[in-house]
């Protein structure tokens, strides 16, 4: 009888840190699984930083008044550009982000430190016949940051789990950077003075790192450090655009481009030893496929009006798909000549891009270090509480609304600079984990750049 006693004692004990290795373990998940990507409206960039059309708020697929807007917007918008066009700028990127995870009393705040991105900027045509003009560039097209690594996450704050006491069940000090560079080659085509058509083909190399580096804390009693779990990676792909303007009248012009999806595989990038072995787990991303159409009015001297709306397919985008849906922008910008001088100004609209009931996994991940994505503890976490906390902790692309101006001078006929400002108005979200209490965030960001144009 007082071993049956014994034993019944002993399964409770059992079972009450089976429940408690739970709740560490969805703790520990929700608070890694935020390695994820954020930065400008979704990752793409678009035309958003280049000197000119960044004071447009990127309206400038239309009519675009840099041989750069035309060869990474619509190529065939570069029939337009007579003779011999060169342009090199520079755009600084500032994205602010601020994490605050809530539970049982506690309240942690993060800064994410990644900031100061760097987005140059190359273009140069050349008129090689009456009605066919060539252009190659380099630029950023997409990119994210984020680094909590001096303020790292903290998952379960004031439930005391896994020894952490009153900080919380794990703090972790988590990193990503997602960076896109991209080569172009575009060809405009002038079919009739009022039909253009045009096709571009991109080289992309992307780098990027996803997981944790720095010590943790209040991980110890659960399965060890995770203080290093991702790697610096690298990769190459390609993707193709095409596109047609048509000239209703001399004041109107419509336009259309559609830009295909671009496949990055990284390979070996965040690490894990669930199943009892350790693996390395490749993740693949891919920016969306968008399509374009716009308008631009000249009916006023001096002054042009473009406005330009952009789908961008993110429920299909590997990565992406698992924490955002499908979201459409609506730009508008305008541009006013006064001698040699140049006014713009632009705002632009996004449609909200995270998802409801987003997924239980990222990428496909099995895991990081011993601990299984996709999880699910009765009463604790729901099994896509992860993603939710991914959401609105380092995928906030939460701002709808970006306001821009710009100006430029024409030293001559074949000099001028550009310059923009541009401030994506900020934004608060927020999502709930059971009792691993409320995650929210409130995100915005700032950009400006300056550029040189050469006409010959």
């Amino acid at each position: 009888m007082r071993a049956s006693k014994r034993l019944l004692k002993n399964q409770s004990r059992s079972s009450g840190q089976g429940r408690l290795r739970k709740v560490q373990a969805a703790t520990l998940l929700i608070s890694i699984a935020p390695a994820s990507w954020a930065l400008n409206t979704g990752t793409d960039l678009d035309l958003s930083t280049l000197p000119i059309a960044g004071g447009m708020a990127g309206a400038a697929f239309t009519a675009p008044q840099e041989v750069s807007a035309a060869l990474f917007g619509n190529p065939a918008t570069l029939a337009g550009f007579k003779g011999y066009n060169f342009e090199v700028a520079a755009g600084l990127l500032e994205p602010n982000v601020v994490s605050t995870q809530t539970s049982h009393g506690y309240s942690n705040q993060s800064i994410s430190q990644a900031r100061n991105y760097v987005i140059p900027n190359f273009a140069v045509s050349g008129e090689v016949s009456d009605n066919i003009t060539l252009a190659g560039g380099v630029t950023v097209d997409s990119g994210l940051g984020a680094n909590y690594r001096t303020a790292p996450i903290t998952a379960g704050a004031g439930l005391g789990l896994g020894g952490a006491g009153v900080g919380g069940a794990a703090t972790l000090p988590l990193t990503d950077e997602f960076i896109s560079f991209s080569g172009n080659f575009g060809a405009g085509w002038a079919v009739t003075p009022d039909l253009h058509l045009g096709a571009n083909v991109g080289l992309g190399f992307g780098l990027a790192q996803l997981g944790t580096v720095g010590n943790t804390t209040g991980l110890q009693g659960l399965s060890g450090n995770f203080g290093g779990t991702t790697a610096s990676t690298h990769s190459i792909g390609v993707r193709g655009s095409v596109g047609a303007t048509y000239a209703v009248n001399p004041e109107w012009t419509l336009s259309t481009s559609v830009k295909s999806p671009l496949s990055y595989n990284y390979h070996s990038i965040l690490s894990t030893s669930i199943n009892g072995y350790n693996q390395y787990q490749n993740a693949q991303v891919d920016q969306p496929l968008e399509v374009q159409w716009g308008f631009s009015n000249t009916s006023i001297k001096n002054l042009l009006l473009e406005a330009d709306v952009l789908w961008k397919n993110w429920s299909n985008a590997n990565l992406y798909k698992d924490v955002w849906q499908d979201q459409f922008l609506a730009i508008l910008g305008g541009q006013y000549r006064l001698d040699n001088w140049s006014f713009r100004a632009g705002y632009s609209y996004a449609t909200p891009i995270l998802q409801s009931s987003p997924n239980g996994t990222i990428s496909g991940f099995k895991g990081i270090g011993t601990l299984p994505f996709n999880t699910q503890v009765p009463g604790v976490l729901n099994s896509n509480d992860l993603v939710r906390v991914v959401q609105t902790t380092l995928a906030p692309v939460i701002w709808q609304n970006t306001l821009t101006g710009g100006l430029g001078y024409n030293f001559t006929q074949n000099f001028r600079l550009d310059g923009y400002g541009a401030v994506g108005i900020p934004q608060n979200a927020s999502q709930n984990a059971l009792a691993l209490g409320r995650y929210s965030v409130n995100a915005g960001e700032w950009s400006i750049g300056l550029g040189a144009n050469f006409k010959f």
